[in-house]
């Protein structure tokens, strides 16, 4: 799979790979044992990473990340539910210093879904070990990494209210069945809803619907 990075701009981006990155501790986030001891292992013998930690689920890896203070996760999209979603989402907001790969099981996250997650790389699990782990290497150095066939024109950054407003759009509400549901006034959720409109690009909610499912936006 070609990838595509983009580099750290400062004065240390002339020195070879194997003289730029410091050590890191690395935090592995996958419900499945199996792929967290897989990347535990061949990420523990790297001689840039501290340590690697593991958790099996979004609550045991944001309690992690508190008490550890990593400097790189990688999240599993497979996580139950929308957790890995709202996972990247809490570490974008609360440990923003975090540079977040996330790792997808069926097929492929677009760069724009990533980015818009705060993530700065997205990666296939059936990806081999060693472009696994060069990746990390990539992002713990401050790269961004993304397949070439998917980078895309990323929206603006949506609110976690005009999120919620979009969801409740896309499951077919009306503006007065969104603002009972959220508590809202019609005239709040009518400018959450322009609001969404504007940074997705589209017209109105079958258009804002749709391109919410191609970025990755709707569980």
């Amino acid at each position: 799979m070609a990838l595509v990075t983009a580099d750290r701009v400062g004065a240390d981006s002339a020195l070879a790979p194997e003289e730029r990155c410091q050590v890191q501790q690395v935090l592995v986030v996958d419900e499945n044992e199996l792929m967290l001891a897989g990347l535990r292992a061949v990420l523990s013998a790297e001689p840039w990473v501290e340590s690697c930690l593991t958790a099996g689920s979004a609550d045991a890896a944001w309690q992690v990340a508190r008490r550890q203070n990593p400097q790189v996760v990688l999240v599993s999209t497979s996580l139950g539910g929308n957790s890995a979603m709202e996972l990247c989402r809490t570490f974008k907001e609360r440990m923003p210093h975090l540079r977040i790969v996330l790792l997808s099981g069926q097929g492929r996250m677009s760069a724009a879904s990533a980015q818009l997650h705060g993530a700065a790389a997205a990666l296939p699990k059936h990806m081999p070990a060693a472009g696994i782990v060069a990746t990390v290497r990539r992002v713990a150095d401050g790269a961004q990494v993304f397949a070439k066939d998917t980078t895309s024109a990323l929206p603006e950054q949506l609110s976690q209210r005009e999120l919620s407003v979009l969801q409740h759009l896309a499951m077919g509400l009306s503006n007065l069945e969104v603002a009972e549901a959220l508590c809202l006034s019609r005239w709040t959720v009518k400018q959450h809803t322009s609001a969404v409109y504007r940074k997705l690009g589209v017209r109105n909610r079958a258009g804002a619907a749709s391109r919410a499912q191609h970025l990755g936006l709707l569980p």
